[in-house]
């Protein structure tokens, strides 16, 4: 495996943000990014976790692939420089300034039943990722977002 890159921190001014917004724990958010265009993450609270999806915009069919991803960088964990492809091999968007260092696509998302098995059964109504990528497709689809 490839060492992780040095922690960096992005050259852009935030304040010229084309679009901003604070998104709270367990709601979606749902956009395009354009070539060119930067889509920034910050963790607010500290100690959380950002569960993302990228589609190609024009087809949907063409995603994000974890594994063609981590086998093109030749490394689990994706940073700065990282390229995240698609299915077909498209890159979807490259990493260019990361202050965590270590970001582990594996895991996938959590959904109501992992939760029951990870927490206990009466956590089957507690937030769940799936919930929240499901619940961002229906309001973009409704033109919601």
């Amino acid at each position: 495996m490839t060492a992780i890159a040095s922690l960096t921190h992005s050259d852009r001014d935030p304040a010229k943000a084309e679009y901003r917004k604070v998104i709270c724990a367990g709601e979606p958010w749902v956009g395009e990014i354009r070539s060119g265009h930067y889509f920034r993450i910050v963790d607010l609270h500290g100690n959380q976790s950002v569960d993302t999806l990228f589609y190609n915009a024009r087809d949907y069919s063409d995603r994000y692939s974890a594994q063609d991803t981590i086998r093109a960088q030749r490394n689990v964990y994706l940073t700065t420089g990282a390229q995240l492809l698609s299915t077909r091999g498209t890159v979807l968007l490259t990493i260019v300034a990361d202050t965590c260092g270590r970001h582990d696509t594996l895991g996938g998302s959590c959904s109501n039943e992992s939760n029951m098995v990870r927490y206990a059964l009466e956590r089957r109504h507690m937030h769940a990722c799936r919930s929240s990528f499901l619940k961002g497709a229906t309001d973009w689809g409704r033109g919601l977002t």
